[in-house]
């Protein structure tokens, strides 16, 4: 019964973790597309198993994977966005060139 909780709990934390993520959407063609998005047009389109990415800024933040010039996102990111500011908006913080959600 232990492992059952254990378990349960396992899958509500880690589908509050993806909720905090937008779906995949198109993205800017800078160079090839990363893996499950195709090429359409100026645009990386994604596919079924796409999981959230972006152009990236130098370098990818922790938990996201490099991928020729993205970031994707893990089952451990939170969401990430260019800092463009001196400072992040409200409910992030700074983190190298990007602001990450607390959440």
């Amino acid at each position: 019964m232990k492992y059952l909780f254990l378990t349960a709990l396992f899958f509500v934390v880690h589908g509050a973790v993806h909720a905090a993520l937008p779906p995949a959407g198109d993205i800017p063609k800078e160079g090839d597309c990363p893996s499950d998005y195709s090429a359409k047009g100026t645009q990386c389109v994604p596919g079924a198993n796409a999981r959230f990415a972006f152009v990236k800024y130098q370098h990818c933040p922790d938990s996201y994977v490099e991928q020729g010039n993205y970031c994707i996102a893990t089952p451990e990111s939170r969401l990430a966005i260019r800092k463009a500011a001196m400072s992040c908006p409200a409910g992030f913080e700074p983190v190298g060139n990007y602001c990450i959600s607390e959440k």
